[in-house]
């Protein structure tokens, strides 16, 4: 049976208009992670990107067979850059939870709360009761804040997955598959803003097969 990476499902999480307005509940425990934050250049997903100075974000320990593209989007808006600065953080930060498939992932707990959060913890479960991970590259683009307040924002972005896939833990072995236009993903993510003034992922729902994004 063929076998694809994790997607993001759309009815992943409530709308991110609705959470806009709402209060938050997940808790931020201001701890550091290792590697988290430091002055590395992510990689850039196209040619016109390299007259924007690179997001500075951390490479997040990741395994040599997993690469992680994220165009840059610089806005010269300070709170909006460190909006995507973070949100860029989150997405290197999902893929280690697929490598550690750990439900008490520290990268959890920074970088996720609330219906983000369950829903990661479900899928860290899944991949590692069925022995799977990812590898791969995941491809992050057109990232744009389309709304934000002092503690609220929702960040759009597409996502390209047609190199990307499961793996077998045991074996090590690649589960390829042909690519589609359903690895094209729109997505939509709500964030909120902490008491540590540190944003996180509260919700997410996304568009597979998305003409925008192809």
């Amino acid at each position: 049976m063929k076998r694809r990476t994790p997607h993001l499902p759309v009815t992943a999480a409530i709308a991110a208009t609705l959470l806009l307005a709402g209060c938050g509940s997940g808790s931020d425990p201001g701890d550091k992670i290792e590697g988290a934050g430091k002055e590395e250049s992510a990689s850039t997903s196209s040619p016109t990107a390299s007259a924007t100075p690179p997001a500075k974000v951390s490479d997040f320990g990741l395994p040599d067979d997993i690469k992680v593209e994220i165009e840059p989007n610089q806005t010269g808006d300070k709170a909006k850059d460190q909006i995507l600065k973070e949100q860029a953080e989150g997405l290197m930060a999902r893929q280690r939870l697929y490598v550690d498939l750990d439900p008490n992932s520290r990268y959890l707990t920074r970088y996720y709360a609330d219906e983000a959060r369950e829903f990661y913890v479900g899928e860290i479960k899944k991949s590692k009761s069925e022995g799977r991970t990812i590898t791969g590259t995941y491809r992050y683009y057109d990232r744009k804040v389309e709304q934000n307040t002092d503690d609220r924002a929702i960040v759009t972005y597409c996502e390209d997955r047609t190199k990307a896939f499961a793996k077998d833990i045991k074996s090590g072995k690649a589960l390829k598959v042909k690519p589609s236009p359903e690895d094209f993903i729109r997505n939509t993510a709500t964030l909120r803003k902490t008491e540590h003034n540190t944003w996180l992922v509260q919700s997410f729902r996304g568009e597979t097969a998305a003409k925008e994004c192809q």
